[in-house]
């Protein structure tokens, strides 16, 4: 593993025990930091004494589990004055959600009381629990002015709280949690998986030759054995983050492996262009439904096609022109769709007359794995018993384009509905043996269980079913290519270039596969957003009853209509969705919606009139 040299700040060095850092970098005044979807998120400057913290907290679950956890300084697709930190657990990823409530305690307590907020945490005394002779905290960060400063105190946290702190240097954050899932697995992790683990995996360069590897026999043949497309020029926009130098490497290994057959991959928005994640990147991509900086006119897209990704690189959409000269946007939910027709198709074909094995176990070993749901089969179930024990889905959100929900269950894909966040949709993704998930901001991955991957490599070793070992070459090979731990912009670009390389289809016929419903999202203010309760996937209102049943009254009088609203999870605030046949009418489902919430859910200033982002 490629060390880089640890940053050297003089009054983080300094620091010689848990009491007196805690005084050294007291808590900001007045702030009480909330953990998000991933970690803790703010300015900058107000976030020294929780990277301190967050250092000594990473500390403390390697500890408890054994095996090397990971740190990684970033925020995102936020503005570049913003940083936060997100952390990687020992199967490579997102903390369990189990100990997110002891990350708030520690980042928020008292500065006096630091030691004993830290002994409070669970493992406050004895020895690891797993491999690890000593705990264990591999650290990363993005590009952002603050981050290098931000990582030596995390650095600094672990090591008081009694871990060993290895510094990687800039990565993205899937880059950081792929080296810890595979250095863990390595060691035995298993949860990670007996799939994975091979050290010379476990760096930045094993990153890059494990998707190297895996594209190049996707893009070796195409469909039923025709030849597949030569290789397509990609703009890769990359918010002028830390996307940049990756691409650049990854366009290397991917020569190294294929030469001419490779993909060029062409940087816009590069650091040291402009701001971070100002005018460009997935982020303002898909939500401003607009190209980026440096690619706004056919003659700027010198490729013909483009890929943005965000900050930290762990988000990717996807755009074109037209022909007719307009500009198309291939999000999250088009990305979904896209894996989703492919992998279904590739496992028929390798299940065709064989056998799960029996399922002793989850599908899927992690941290702390949930109960399964029941299962619901259908009548294509009882005609095809190929297979039937494993279980394929999408995971979608209530923010899906009803377009692409009815086309995936046009393809007989079963969905999975999930509340919003990217840790809610991985974890429902769990449930099943094959799951693609996708926000429509680009986020997301596809899933392979235990059970599946011996099942495809039985079929693959078989003797006498070549379509079906062919098939579960194919997903196999997939399987490496997709990051099996959290979305990853890098590996989602190859996945989406190698399925389009080998149907031989251009981004105008993969955008044809169906057609986006106009939508409108928009937010107001209220007195208190906890007076609002939702149902578990936030598609309809328990509390107040009358707001559910004024939707529905709205809903009812608009072609192809569809509204939901639900709390922030950040802010006394209601975010509305809605979704029609026109945009004009989805315009005026969410302004209407709006104003129902406002009445019937403690609004406050004036009603709505017009769109809040």
């Amino acid at each position: 593993m490629k060390l880089a040299r640890p940053p050297e700040f003089q009054d983080v060095a300094g620091l010689v025990d848990v009491a007196s850092a805690g005084r050294a970098f007291p808590r900001p005044p007045g702030v009480a930091l909330s953990y998000g979807v991933a970690g803790f998120r703010a300015r900058a400057p107000l976030l020294e004494s929780t990277l301190l913290r967050m250092g000594m907290l990473a500390a403390r679950r390697s500890a408890v589990m054994g095996y090397a956890v990971g740190l990684m300084v970033t925020a995102s697709h936020n503005a570049e004055p913003d940083n936060g930190v997100k952390l990687v657990d020992v199967d490579g990823g997102m903390l369990h959600q189990s100990w997110e409530a002891y990350a708030a305690a520690l980042a928020n307590a008292d500065d006096g009381d630091l030691t004993s907020a830290l002994a409070k945490l669970p493992g406050g005394s004895g020895a690891p629990g797993g491999a690890a002779e000593r705990p264990s905290v591999l650290i990363a960060w993005d590009t952002r002015p603050s981050s290098e400063r931000l990582a030596a105190l995390a650095m600094r946290g672990a090591q008081l709280a009694g871990a060993q702190a290895l510094t990687l240097g800039l990565l993205t954050t899937p880059q950081l949690h792929h080296i810890v899932r595979m250095s863990n697995g390595a060691a035995g992790c298993a949860a990670v998986g007996s799939r994975w683990g091979l050290p010379e995996w476990a760096s930045e360069a094993g990153y890059y030759e494990m998707l190297a590897g895996a594209y190049a026999e996707l893009v070796g043949v195409g469909e039923r054995g025709a030849p597949a497309a030569v290789a397509s020029p990609l703009d890769v926009d990359c918010a002028c983050g830390i996307g940049a130098p990756a691409v650049e490497r990854l366009a290397a290994a991917l020569t190294a492996k294929l030469g001419a057959g490779a993909p060029a991959l062409r940087v816009v928005n590069a650091p040291g262009s402009g701001e971070l994640n100002t005018g460009c990147g997935a982020e303002h991509v898909q939500k401003a439904r607009e190209p980026p900086r440096g690619l706004e006119s056919v003659q700027a897209m010198v490729a013909g096609r483009a890929a943005s990704l965000d900050g930290d690189a762990d988000r990717i959409v996807f755009h074109y022109f037209t022909h007719a000269g307009g500009w198309a946007l291939l999000d999250g939910d088009k990305i979904a769709a896209l894996v989703a027709g492919f992998l279904r198709e590739q496992l028929r074909s390798a299940l065709r007359g064989h056998t799960a094995p029996a399922a002793s176990a989850p599908p899927r070993a992690t941290p702390s794995t949930a109960a399964r749901p029941p299962r619901a089969r259908s009548e294509e179930d009882e005609e095809e018993a190929d297979g039937s024990e494993l279980r394929a889905a999408v995971v979608q959100t209530a923010y899906a384009n009803g377009a692409s929900s009815a086309y995936l269950l046009g393809l007989g894909v079963e969905i999975a509905a999930a509340k919003t966040g990217v840790k809610f949709l991985h974890t429902q993704a769990l449930h099943y043996d094959l799951a693609v998930y996708f926000e429509a901001n680009g986020h997301g991955t596809a899933l392979f269980s235990q059970r599946l991957l011996e099942t495809l490599c039985a079929v693959r070793d078989a003797a006498g079913a070549e379509t079906a070992a062919e098939s579960a070459r194919v997903l196999l090979a997939c399987h490496r290519l997709v990051n099996q731990a959290v979305g990853d912009a890098l590996s989602d670009l190859l996945i989406v270039d190698a399925i389009l390389r080998r149907r031989n289809w251009s981004f105008a016929q993969w955008d044809a596969l169906y057609e986006d419903l106009p939508s409108r999202q928009t937010k107001l203010t209220v007195a208190d957003r906890t007076a609002i309760s939702c149902t578990a996937d936030e598609t309809r209102v328990l509390h107040p009853a009358p707001l559910q049943a004024a939707l529905d009254e709205l809903v009812r009088t608009v072609e192809a209509g569809r509204c939901f609203v639900r709390p922030s999870g950040t802010e006394d605030a209601v975010r509305v969705y809605a979704e029609a046949s026109t945009q004009q009418l989805a315009d005026k489902l969410a302004l209407d919606a709006a104003r129902a919430v406002h009445v019937l859910a403690g609004g406050t200033g004036p009603a709505p009139d017009s769109f809040a982002a």
